[in-house]
């Protein structure tokens, strides 16, 4: 691999991250313009880009074939990041900042690591072990170190870690490898669509609430989620592999705390930057480790 894809990688990775960071702020601006719910807000996101993706499936002649197999992946994929995944961290942002939920959803890799012990009797190496040991210990700090944050949103943003871990687990463990990023991302949005307005109407919340003034807002949170970082993301990591993707993903909380700061003037206190460092370390930890394993 010559540098230059080297280069190439790394930067897809790096801009990759600030996108997904900056659509938590404007899915929060989302909220403010359009006066809906969590639940709604991620749906109608989901929602504004699925033409989009149906576009490009169909223009760069894709198609929408998949396996019987591939398509129950590809509805617990849904549902568990385009569904719960996003319903939870659009929820959270009612209750702590944009910032400090997406610090805690970077327990990610920590969970997934603990998982694949619990559920599929792989063994936890030592680097693991204390990831999940700082993982834990930061959990402490932002939740029960003195309750300076709001305890569910707290939980709801941890809750979304455990959503988004469930998904990469059944992403690895299924056979939707194959298929292409787009069309996963196609049937990932609108199963998630699918799972949020069933879940929505069961409990009782509302999708009439979404005022014309957030709808801009909706969709560039789905442009840069979907459109523009999910085909970023496996484009560097073809070039770079998914460990040093991985550890530049740390610019995703990184830029969504200091423009919650910057822009959205969210309070931080001391205790929840420390309970997030606490947990971004956890996360660049055991990436690192991954990737010295892949290096013997």
């Amino acid at each position: 691999m010559n540098n230059e894809s080297k280069h190439t990688g790394l930067l897809l990775a790096a801009l990759a991250a600030i996108f997904f960071g900056l659509s938590s702020i404007t899915a929060k601006m989302a909220s403010i313009g359009a006066g809906g719910n969590g639940i709604s807000i991620a749906f109608y996101r989901n929602l504004s880009v699925l033409p989009v993706l149906a576009a490009i499936l169909k223009i760069k002649g894709y198609g929408f074939a998949v396996t019987k197999k591939q398509l129950v992946s590809l509805l617990f994929i849904g549902m568990t990041c385009g569904g719960l995944t996003a319903m939870l961290l659009y929820l959270s942002y009612d209750y702590i900042s944009v910032g400090l939920t997406l610090c805690l959803h970077f327990l990610y890799p920590a969970l997934v690591a603990l998982f694949y012990a619990v559920f599929f009797k792989q063994k936890l190496t030592k680097i693991q072990g204390a990831s999940l040991l700082l993982a834990c210990l930061g959990i402490w700090v932002m939740m029960f170190g003195g309750l300076e944050a709001n305890p569910l949103g707290l939980t709801l943003a941890l809750l979304s870690s455990v959503a988004y871990s469930a998904y990469l687990i059944i992403s690895d463990r299924s056979g939707v490898r194959e298929l292409t990023g787009f069309k996963i991302s196609f049937y990932n949005t609108l199963f998630g669509s699918i799972f949020l307005f069933v879940f929505g109407h069961i409990f009782g919340f509302s999708f009439a609430e979404c005022r014309p003034a957030g709808w801009i807002w909706l969709f560039l949170t789905g442009l840069m989620v979907v459109c523009i970082g999910n085909v970023m993301t496996p484009e560097a990591v073809k070039r770079i592999g998914p460990t040093v993707t991985g550890i530049l993903g740390i610019l995703e909380p990184i830029t969504s705390l200091v423009c919650s700061i910057l822009l959205l003037g969210e309070p931080l206190t001391k205790r929840s930057l420390l309970g997030g460092i606490l947990v971004l370390a956890s996360a660049f930890l055991i990436t690192l480790g991954d990737y010295k394993k892949g290096q013997e």
